[in-house]
């Protein structure tokens, strides 16, 4: 009884991590708020504020609320990619 108590208890810690890591989609597509955003790419929120006003990063405003695909968080991140260069020999 009590190993069944310990397995329960493993498996429901793996479920409240997966619950607290999985986004809800819309359409099959993750919205982030600007502090994922921020978190993810270690940004302040004035810089992404920058690169919304410098239209490099689409995103949605309903209300107050600002909301990014991250499907366009990896576009821009694309978009800007520099491969390292090897030097000619």
């Amino acid at each position: 009884m009590q190993l069944f108590v310990q397995l329960m208890e493993g498996v429901l810690k793996k479920l409240e991590r997966y619950c607290a890591s999985a986004r809800p989609t819309l359409a099959g597509e993750v919205y982030l708020t600007g502090e994922e955003v921020c978190e993810r790419l270690k940004l302040s929120a004035r810089t992404l504020q920058e690169y919304r006003s410098r239209g490099l990063l689409a995103f949605y405003k309903i209300g107050g609320k600002i909301l990014y695909k991250q499907s366009d968080l990896q576009a821009m991140l694309d978009q800007h990619y520099n491969p390292i260069q090897k030097p000619s020999v």
